[in-house]
């Protein structure tokens, strides 16, 4: 949620400071973009999360919290990596970076479901 928010900011900072140089709706229709994919991929995160960490002990959350980074990150690598060649180490790395962003994300949103499980039993 931390991302998202910080994505809003971004935009709303943007494009104020922006529109004074007129910022052409083609580049504010690819920001918007952007943020509705990383909003997509947190609710994905989320669902995964609650489906299959939930019920998992913390070593069998680390494996499967990959599979979920990968099945939500899959639009976003592949629009980080469209276009690059198998030499284009800058877009692989980011990519790279990118699902191991979405990996420790899934984790920790897996470590919150268990408190929230923990706290309800209480």
């Amino acid at each position: 949620m931390d991302r998202i928010a910080l994505l809003c900011t971004f935009v709303l900072i943007a494009s104020s400071a922006l529109a004074g140089e007129g910022l052409k709706d083609r580049e504010a229709d690819r920001l918007m973009q952007i943020i509705r994919d990383e909003i997509a991929r947190e609710d994905c995160l989320w669902r995964e999360s609650l489906a299959q960490l939930s019920s998992q002990t913390p070593d069998e959350q680390q494996k499967t919290a990959g599979l979920v980074a990968h099945v939500c990150s899959q639009k976003n690598r592949e629009q980080i990596v469209q276009g690059a060649t198998t030499e284009d180490l800058v877009r692989h790395e980011a990519a790279a970076y990118d699902q191991l962003w979405a990996r420790e994300r899934a984790i920790e949103i897996g470590r919150q479901i268990c408190e929230l499980k923990e706290r309800g039993h209480r």
